[in-house]
C-alpha cells in the first residue's frame, strides 16, 4: 500500500445564502438560497485530497443528528476512511453559515458543535497507526490542545506534518515549526508574525513568509487568492501566479488548495510543483458554487 494522508479536523453542514452585497452592521437584506451541503475545513481538505488521488483517513466528530450523514456524505462517496469519526450524543453536528455576495466574496460564521469534541486521545491513537511516509494534515477548527498534541506526536514519530492554521489560533512555537509546510493566507500570515514577535523586511507576502520561515519553520506557503501563492523553503522564495478566472464563489477555495497540495506532496512532488498544481485546483473551485461541490477530480480539466 502507498502512503496515506491522515486528516484530523472539522466536519460541518454549510448553510448558504446569496446577497447582492454584504450587509452593514444593523442592516437587514433579503437573500436567496438556503441550501445545505457538507463542509468544514477538515472534511473539505480531506475530500479535495481524495479527489486528487490521495488515500485519506479522516478523524473528526459529528452529532447524533440528521445533519451527521449530510456532513459525511461527500467524503464517504470519495472513499475517505471514516472509521475514526466519533458520534457525540450531546452535541450537534457543526454548522457554518455562509453568506456569498454577487461579487463572489463570502463571510462565514462557524458553530463548532461536535467538532469541539475532537480530542487528544482520538488524534494520538490515529497517529500511532501511521506508517513511514504517511502525512498528517490539520487545520484550526478543532481544539488547540488536540492540534498541538497531534503535531508533537507526529513529529516525534518522524511523520510529515502539514498545518493550515485557519482560522488562526496562537499555537505554541514548536508546533508551528513542526509544520512542513505551514500554510496560511495573507491575514493569518500577518497574525503569525505578530504572535512570533517577528519583524519582516516589509509587509509584502514574500517578506512575511521569509520571516516566518526564518523563525524555524522548514517551509511556508502563503496563499494570495487571485494572485496565487508564495512559498519559502531552504532560503528560496518563489511566487506562483494563479490562472485568471471569473470567480463565482470563493467558499472553500483555500481548502481545495490545501487538500490538493497535500495530495501532491504525499506523492513525493517537490513543494513548488505541488503549489503550482494546488493554485490551479483553487482557481477551478472558485468558478463553481459551494465548497465541496466545487472541487475537481483527477479527470477534470484545470485552468
Amino acid at each position: 500500500m502507498g502512503a496515506r494522508l491522515l486528516v484530523i479536523g472539522s466536519t460541518n453542514v454549510d448553510l448558504f445564502t446569496t446577497v447582492p452585497r454584504h450587509p452593514s452592521p444593523g442592516e437587514t437584506l433579503l437573500g436567496t438560497g438556503g441550501q445545505r451541503a457538507a463542509g468544514g475545513k477538515g472534511a473539505n481538505q480531506a475530500l479535495a485530497a481524495a479527489l486528487q488521488g490521495a488515500d485519506v483517513t479522516f478523524v473528526g466528530a459529528v452529532g447524533d443528528d440528521a445533519d451527521a450523514e449530510l456532513a459525511l456524505a461527500g467524503m464517504r462517496a470519495a472513499g475517505v476512511d471514516l472509521d475514526a469519526v466519533l458520534t457525540v450524543p450531546d452535541a450537534p453536528t457543526g454548522l457554518a453559515i455562509i453568506t456569498v455576495s454577487e461579487a463572489g466574496e463570502n463571510t462565514i460564521v462557524v458553530i463548532a458543535g461536535a467538532n469541539a469534541h475532537v480530542g487528544i486521545e482520538a488524534a494520538t491513537t490515529a497517529i500511532a497507526g501511521m506508517d513511514e511516509g504517511d502525512v498528517l494534515l490539520m487545520q484550526g477548527e478543532v481544539p488547540r490542545e488536540t492540534i498541538e498534541a497531534a503535531a508533537r506526536a507526529a513529529r516525534d514519530a518522524g511523520r510529515g506534518v502539514i498545518l493550515n492554521v485557519a482560522p488562526w489560533m496562537a499555537l505554541d512555537h514548536d508546533v508551528l515549526t513542526s509544520a512542513d509546510p505551514l500554510v496560511l493566507n495573507e491575514h493569518e500570515a500577518h497574525l503569525a508574525v505578530e504572535e512570533l514577535g517577528l519583524t519582516p523586511a516589509s509587509d509584502s507576502p514574500e517578506a512575511v513568509a521569509e520571516a516566518i520561515a526564518g523563525a524555524g519553520t522548514p517551509s511556508v506557503v502563503v496563499t494570495l487568492g487571485a494572485e496565487g501563492a508564495v512559498l519559502v523553503r531552504d532560503g528560496d522564495t518563489h511566487q506562483v501566479a494563479s490562472p485568471r478566472v471569473s470567480a463565482v464563489d470563493t467558499t472553500g477555495a483555500g481548502d481545495a488548495f490545501t487538500g490538493a497540495l497535500a495530495a501532491r506532496l504525499l506523492e513525493g512532488q517537490d513543494l513548488a510543483t505541488a503549489v503550482t498544481h494546488a493554485v490551479r485546483v483553487g482557481a477551478y473551485s472558485v468558478q463553481h458554487s459551494g465548497a465541496q461541490s466545487s472541487y475537481p477530480g483527477i479527470g477534470d480539466e484545470l485552468p
